[in-house]
């Protein structure tokens, strides 16, 4: 009788945890894996990515995700590229938003509040910063793209320029892996 009270118990904690979870929050289901070689993130990948072939920062460690969200706007998915420098503890990602609905990540929507920035091959990119970092947004093939330098405390912030450049050096990945 007692292992039925505490079975009991714990479906009623998953009920009402799911409950909550999915309440009025914006991102209602979110799925993330666990940070993988790049190659082999790359080779689930339904699309061809620009990667770029300038980071801005010494590269220590180099690590690709797997994200899933569902918001009340819509579903879309990520690949994350972990760019890290351990010693300095320096974290500099590219994002890319695919399998997205424009009420997502409009043009219209990454612009708004942001620097706008010409970049090269007629693509118009958008700075952003605040007290956890930089981020660079921008719009190419359907796919929304995005660099993010998180800053840790005391940590300086990087030039505006070097994460646009990084932008400008994206070219498209080879069905081999490289660019």
């Amino acid at each position: 009788m007692k292992i039925v009270k505490h079975v009991l118990i714990y479906f009623v904690l998953i009920v009402i945890t799911s409950c909550k979870t999915n309440s009025d929050i914006s991102t209602t289901n979110y799925v993330h894996l666990i940070e993988q070689p790049v190659a082999l993130i790359e080779s689930k990948l339904e699309f061809t990515p620009e990667i770029p072939t300038y980071i801005p920062i010494d590269v220590t460690e180099e690590t690709a995700s797997l994200e899933s969200y569902e918001t009340k706007q819509g579903k879309f998915q990520e690949v994350v590229y972990h760019h890290r420098n351990i010693n300095k503890q320096q974290l500099y990602n590219l994002i890319i938003t695919y399998d997205e609905t424009d009420e997502i990540y409009s043009e219209e929507s990454i612009a708004r509040g942001k620097e706008s920035h010409h970049l090269e091959r007629g693509i118009q990119g958008y700075y952003d910063e605040d007290e956890d970092g930089q981020s660079l947004w921008w719009r190419n093939n359907g796919l929304t793209y995005r660099f993010v330098y998180f800053l840790n405390e005391g940590q300086p912030r990087m030039d505006k320029q070097e994460i646009i450049q990084s932008a400008n050096s994206a070219e498209q990945l080879q069905p081999n892996g490289t660019s």
